[in-house]
């Protein structure tokens, strides 16, 4: 559809480390899935994949919609063939030192939201146990009425409790991964996943404070996550917005906002070493409070990365209610 993936561009395969990740429309992503091995798992926005191809790939269907029409797919795929693994609650894929899963929050037993959290992240290290890809890499958390109040404490800041739990007692990396945690706006909460044998190494921007060193206004356990990570040559990107130390800047400026945010991707891509390029080396997952806002954020994108490079958008609550949008990315060579 026009609008999720630039009409301009030719979005292709980014493959770095053994990695690589496509947006797709239905058409494209059943052509794509239709005999492919290496399929380590596919995330769906709006819509499902057929019966047939879904049975036979780790799927998931996440809580978020496309910005303007749809459905669209999230495609992750490894160099090598890929085996089916479900443990416990979490069920995913594996191959070539890689895996990917998901687990439903809804399937998780448990009282408040802390202990759920706590319980599924734990389920997800024993999936990493089992599958030998030990190293969480990146995360992607949506979680229902993010920032509504649940018995005197906001959503997202018991969600953070409970992650901060299962990182003390599971995590072996000295600082958390990359992650990015957005309100669902279509179901209900999720979480899922990359890894690898090896942990990727943390990238943190000079312009912000690091997230797990955030101080107690934004509740008992800081958000537990690094700005960036990198595997290999694959740069991962956290989910990015108009933040500067530990506060929002330009509170109901969608304009500066924007701004704000190319220039913290501008630093933290700088940071890991790289110049932000152009081309298809690049895909961007835009998350937006209201879909309209995608006509001021794709032309700042095009010009710093490119028309060609892959781009996302998808209507969600952001964890901030005075953040108006927030972008991630993952690139490769």
């Amino acid at each position: 559809m026009p609008g999720l993936v630039s009409s301009s561009a030719s979005p292709g395969a980014h493959t770095a480390s053994g990695l690589s990740l496509r947006y797709a429309d239905a058409v494209t992503a059943a052509a794509r899935l239709a005999g492919n091995a290496r399929v380590l798992g596919v995330v769906g926005y709006g819509g499902l994949l057929p019966g047939a191809v879904a049975q036979s790939r780790a799927f998931v269907q996440a809580p978020l919609l496309p910005a303007a029409g749809g459905p669209y797919f999230e495609i992750w795929e490894a160099a090598c063939a890929t085996s089916l693994c479900r443990t416990g609650m979490v069920s995913g894929a594996y191959g070539d030192g890689l895996a990917f899963g998901a687990v439903d929050l809804a399937d998780v037993p448990g009282g408040g939201l802390e202990e759920v959290v706590e319980l599924a992240y734990d389920a997800i290290f024993d999936f990493l146990d089992e599958t030998g890809c030990t190293e969480p890499v990146r995360f992607w958390n949506y979680l229902a009425a993010i920032t509504d109040d649940d018995q005197g404490m906001e959503r997202y800041r018991r969600f953070n409790i409970g992650r901060h739990r299962a990182y003390l007692a599971r995590l072996r990396q000295s600082v958390p991964p990359a992650a990015s945690c957005l309100g669902a706006v279509n179901g209900g909460s999720m979480i899922y996943f990359l890894a690898a044998r090896e942990a990727a190494e943390a990238i943190e921007n000079p312009r912000q404070m690091s997230a797990y060193a955030y101080p107690p206004v934004y509740g008992p356990c800081s958000p537990s996550f690094s700005r960036a990570g990198r595997l290999g040559a694959a740069l991962f990107i956290s989910g990015t917005a108009s933040i500067t130390g530990h506060e929002t800047r330009h509170r109901g400026d969608l304009t500066g906002q924007v701004a704000e945010t190319m220039e913290n991707l501008r630093a933290l891509i700088g940071n890991a070493g790289m110049t932000a390029g152009r081309g298809q080396d690049w895909a961007f997952k835009t998350y937006l409070r209201d879909p309209l806002y995608q006509a001021a954020i794709e032309p700042a994108l095009d010009a710093m990365f490119g028309p060609e490079c892959q781009k996302l958008y998808l209507t969600a609550d952001i964890c901030r209610t005075d953040l108006l949008m927030e972008i991630e990315a993952f690139h490769s060579p």
